[in-house]
C-alpha cells in the first residue's frame, strides 16, 4: 500500500485540492493524565529535589501515582481550536476528540454540534503483555457508546489478552467505527523498552485484522514517526494523522480528504486511502512546543469558572478513592515550601511563551541534531 504524507512547508497549496480537514486524537478536560512521572524529573533539579524527597517520606507521604492533571480546554473550546486551524485553510472541519478512556467530550457535543462532524470517540488504554498500548476508537454510535465504553473500561481495569481480538472484532464490525493504533512506539510511564519491543509484534500478529490505520503523531519526533511509516508499509496499513493535543496548540498533523462527513472519512480510511498532512508548527523545536504547552497547562483561565487556576485542574486521590483538586486539598493555601519554586516556574514559562520571544526561542532551542522531514 503506497504511504503518502503531506507537509505544509513543502507543498502549501496541496490543501487546496481538498474540501475537508480532519483533526483526530485531541484531549480535553475529561482526560486524566497521571503525574507518577513527576518525581523522576523533579529530582534532577537541585533544591527542588530535596523538597520532593520530603513529600515522599513520612506518614503523610505523597503518592504521585494518585495525582493527575487535566487538560485546560473544555470540549467546546477544544473544538473551536481545531476548527479555527482547519477553517483557516478554507476547509470544512471534522474533529474527533479522544480523551483517555472517556467519551464525555463527544457525547456532550452531540447536542451542540453536527454529529456528522463531531463523532463520539475515545483513546482506549489497552494493557497487553508487560506493556500498554493506546487505541483511537473513533465514531462510536451515540446510542450504544456508553455500553461499548463500559466494555472497554472493564478490559482496561482487568485485562485479559485472550478477550482483546473478540472486542476489536465486534468494534470493527460496526461499519462506521475506525480503530487506530496510536503512537505505536511510545512508551507508557513505567514500561520497559524491552517489554514493549516484545509486546508490539505480538499484538500486531493477533489483532492486525482490526486495526484500520497506524498513527503519525503531531507531538512525536520525526524519527519515531518515520518508524511508523515503515511499520505501516510492513503490515500494508494506511497511515493516519493524530494531533495528540493536550493544551491549546492545534493539531500539528491533520488529514486531508473530500469526505463530507466523518462516516465517509472512515469509509475512505477503511478502504485504504488516507492523507496525513503535517502543519508548519510541527517543525518548531519540540522543546519550545513543550514549554508553550506547559504554560498553557499552568496559566489561569478566567473564562472557565471552577477551573480558572492550575490548582483547580490538578487532582489528588485520597485513601478513600475520592479525587479532589489541589485548591481544595490545600484549602487555597499553597504550602510555603512550594511557593518559591512554583512562582519561579510559572514566571519563567510565561516569559518564554511570550509571542515576542517565540522567534528568539525558536532559534535558541533549535534541535539541529533532530531529523526533520
Amino acid at each position: 500500500m503506497p504511504q503518502t504524507v503531506g507537509f505544509a512547508w513543502k507543498d502549501s497549496e496541496s490543501a487546496w485540492r481538498f474540501s475537508t480537514g480532519v483533526s483526530l486524537h485531541g484531549h480535553t478536560m475529561h482526560s486524566e493524565e497521571c503525574l507518577s512521572f513527576l518525581p523522576r524529573y523533579l529530582h534532577r533539579a537541585p533544591g527542588i529535589s530535596q523538597i520532593v524527597k520530603g513529600y515522599e517520606r513520612g506518614p503523610k507521604a505523597v503518592d504521585f501515582a494518585r495525582a493527575y492533571w487535566t487538560p485546560p480546554l473544555s470540549p467546546a473550546s477544544a473544538l473551536r481550536v481545531e476548527r479555527k486551524q482547519i477553517e483557516s485553510l478554507d476547509l470544512r472541519a471534522l474533529v474527533s476528540l479522544t480523551d483517555h478512556d472517556n467519551i464525555e467530550a463527544g457525547m456532550s457535543l452531540q447536542v451542540a454540534a453536527d454529529p456528522r462532524e463531531v463523532p463520539v470517540s475515545v483513546e482506549w488504554t489497552v494493557p497487553y503483555g508487560r506493556s500498554i498500548f493506546h487505541l483511537g476508537v473513533h465514531n462510536m454510535p451515540p446510542t450504544s457508546a456508553r455500553e461499548l465504553m463500559g466494555r472497554l473500561t472493564a478490559f482496561t481495569a482487568s485485562p485479559n489478552e485472550r478477550l482483546l481480538p473478540g472486542i476489536l472484532r465486534e468494534l470493527a464490525e460496526i461499519r462506521d467505527v475506525l480503530i487506530v493504533l496510536n503512537h505505536p512506539f511510545w512508551l507508557e510511564e513505567g514500561v520497559e523498552q524491552a517489554d514493549h519491543d516484545r509486546a508490539l509484534p505480538r499484538i500486531l500478529s493477533e489483532c492486525i485484522d482490526w486495526f484500520h490505520a497506524f498513527e503519525l503523531n503531531g507531538t512525536r519526533v520525526w524519527k519515531e514517526n518515520a518508524k511508523v511509516i515503515d511499520l505501516a508499509r510492513e503490515y500494508d496499513k494506511p497511515l493516519i494523522s493524530g494531533g495528540d493535543r493536550h493544551a491549546c496548540e492545534p493539531s500539528a498533523c491533520i488529514n486531508l480528504t473530500n469526505a463530507a462527513s466523518f462516516s465517509q472519512f472512515v469509509a475512505e480510511v477503511r478502504s485504504g486511502y488516507s492523507l496525513p498532512y503535517f502543519m508548519p508548527h510541527y517543525r518548531d523545536p519540540m522543546t519550545l512546543r513543550i514549554l508553550e504547552a506547559a504554560w498553557d497547562i499552568l496559566r489561569p483561565y478566567p473564562a472557565f469558572p471552577g477551573r480558572e487556576r492550575w490548582t483547580d485542574r490538578i487532582f489528588y486521590r485520597g485513601e478513600d478513592g475520592r479525587a479532589l483538586p489541589l485548591s481544595e486539598v490545600w484549602r487555597d493555601r499553597t504550602p510555603w515550601v512550594m511557593k518559591a519554586p512554583l512562582s519561579a516556574l510559572t514566571g519563567s514559562l510565561q516569559l518564554l511563551a511570550a509571542p515576542g520571544l517565540r522567534g528568539t526561542m525558536r532559534h535558541f532551542l533549535a534541535e539541529r541534531g533532530e531529523i526533520l522531514p
